[in-house]
């Protein structure tokens, strides 16, 4: 789903669909994807998926999990849909009602492509009118910006990248906006029309646009000084640079790097690569469906969850660690012994976890289909199957990591650096 959705972006950025109408079809999209998930959001399914997995390997481990359906049988009528919208705008067909389309696309996520194809031909039987398409006008916006000692720096941005960075002297916000209209005119006029929207209230300074149709904007934020920001976007990618405060961001569809930060951290994150790095933290959450998740240099609690995607902690040092995944490889790089909790989980990908001498804590280590390795000389340790538990030093912490599917493997850190 995420190829079509960027090759979606890419209509946008082309000026060939508008941002609206580009929401549309991605809602579509996900109607399509709740659809055959039976209405239940990714961890729903992560836990349905990983207790059937389990239930099944108990009643019979060897036997062989059944093929997966045949992906060729036939073929997503939204990915046809995207097609169609590429097809028809290369050719110059003229107009798409392309709310229509999009309802039309909702349908199909219940009713399939046949009721998509009478609009289509209409469409490419040219009786609508696609001439807007080629209309556009491009308008920079700069203005200051002040944020009071203790509020929070606020920033909604529908369809556009939003880059934030910290430590200037004098802040400003910098909108590149793009329209799109009916017409020239319109287009035109609405550019005229244009500015960037700051408002200030008790506890935040919000940077937002107006609510105008056919736009797409990329903001560039110098924050004056250090403190807390919270970024929502719909459409596009999300960096925020040594802002030396709290951080909590929303991105629907788009990578989200953040770096030098200091407070507490949630990325809430649905189709793009999640990536953290020089950060000090009391806490640092992460939910992420599509992408992968890293996490460099990172001081403090970590708890990350990915539906779909690897995860990598690197140069990492918390007192609780957390990882969660449902399709994809984990790999953790401790700087500090394990003292604490780390509690690790995948139900179908590998584990790696590497840790320096000095550990103190009970350890568990196990998979359901899959080898487990253990490279620390434990204490009182048992093995059998697939399952390996012991302890390191008095035991006062916790080391659990388990798989469904997957390999698990604990390495002693000087180890792997001398070789």
């Amino acid at each position: 789903m995420r190829d079509e959705i960027q090759r979606i972006s890419k209509l946008v950025a082309e000026g060939k669909l508008s941002p609206d109408d580009a929401a549309d079809l991605i809602d579509a999209f996900y109607a399509s994807e709740r659809a055959d998930y039976g209405g239940r959001n990714d961890y729903e399914e992560a836990a349905a998926a990983e207790t059937a997995t389990a239930e099944a390997a108990e009643k019979a481990a060897d036997a062989t999990p059944p093929p997966p359906p045949n992906a060729g049988s036939h073929r997503d009528p939204l990915k046809q849909l995207v097609e169609s919208i590429e097809k028809l705008t290369k050719e110059g067909a003229a107009a798409v009602n392309w709310s229509e389309v999009s309802k039309n696309a909702r349908q199909s996520a219940r009713k399939g492509f046949e009721t998509l194809k009478g609009g289509l031909e209409d469409i490419s039987k040219g009786k609508v009118n696609l001439a807007w398409l080629s209309t556009g006008e491009v308008k920079e916006v700069s203005l200051p910006l002040s944020i009071p000692v203790g509020k929070t720096l606020k920033v909604d941005n529908s369809c556009g990248n939003v880059k934030i960075v910290g430590g200037f002297d004098v802040g400003s916000a910098t909108a590149r906006a793009k329209f799109r209209g009916a017409t020239a005119e319109d287009a035109k006029a609405k550019a005229e029309a244009y500015t960037l929207i700051i408002e200030e209230s008790d506890f935040t300074v919000l940077i937002r646009q107006p609510d105008v149709s056919g736009l797409h904007v990329d903001l560039e934020i110098q924050m004056p000084g250090t403190g807390a920001v919270e970024a929502r976007v719909e459409t596009g990618d999300v960096q925020i640079m040594d802002t030396r405060g709290s951080c909590r961001v929303f991105g629907r569809d788009g990578d989200v790097k953040l770096r030098g930060l200091n407070g507490v951290v949630e990325i809430q994150g649905e189709n793009g690569d999640v990536s953290v790095e020089d950060t000090t933290t009391p806490s640092l959450q992460i939910e992420n469906k599509h992408g992968d998740i890293r996490a460099t240099r990172i001081k403090g609690n970590i708890n990350a969850r990915s539906a779909n995607g690897n995860v990598h902690l690197s140069h990492v040092i918390g007192k609780t660690v957390a990882v969660e995944s449902v399709s994809g490889s984990i790999k953790v790089e401790l700087e500090e012994p394990v003292t604490g909790t780390l509690n690790v989980r995948t139900v179908n990908g590998d584990v790696v976890l590497t840790v320096p001498d000095g550990s103190d804590c009970r350890v568990t280590l196990s998979t359901l289909r899959g080898n487990v390795e253990c490279g620390l000389e434990l204490q009182d340790q048992t093995k059998q199957d697939q399952r390996i538990t012991g302890r390191l030093g008095a035991g006062t912490g916790t080391l659990d990591i388990s798989a469904v599917t997957g390999n698990v493997s604990v390495e002693m850190k000087q180890a792997v650096t001398a070789g």
